[in-house]
């Protein structure tokens, strides 16, 4: 009897723990769904004083880098992807770095000028982190 409830105890101790590590870390979640290629439509979002044809979307890890068309990309990604909002390299006297955002099927990339991407990512985290 002593033994099958130290059994009962156990299991229940480990199904605890996997529940609190299934619900409490989202990476993990998302290293069991399946990755799969979607069409990924991003619009642009210019508070800046140039034009839209100066900023370009890369996918960080590799070597693509896709222009806007009048405020829009269009792509094909695998969906456990990020993108990043960067100055278009055909104009070398613009810099502009945005932070790396996960793909969805419609996304809105600003570009603001006044404050820096990077700061504001992470302001933004803080926030979530410590919001009450």
């Amino acid at each position: 009897m002593r033994f099958l409830t130290k059994i009962i105890f156990f299991l229940s101790g480990i199904s605890v723990i996997g529940l609190m590590l299934w619900f409490g870390m989202p990476n993990i979640q998302q290293a069991f769904k399946p990755v799969e290629v979607i069409s990924v439509t991003i619009t642009l979002n210019n508070k800046c004083s140039v034009d839209d044809d100066s900023f370009a979307v890369a996918v960080p890890g590799t070597d693509i880098i896709f222009p806007f068309k009048k405020g829009v990309a269009r792509y094909r990604l695998k969906s456990d992807r990020k993108v990043q909002l960067i100055s278009n390299p055909k104009y070398k006297s613009v810099r502009y770095v945005g932070i790396h955002i996960p793909v969805e099927k419609k996304m809105i990339l600003e570009a603001d000028c006044s404050t820096s991407p990077r700061l504001k990512g992470i302001f933004g985290s803080m926030k979530n982190q410590f919001k009450n």
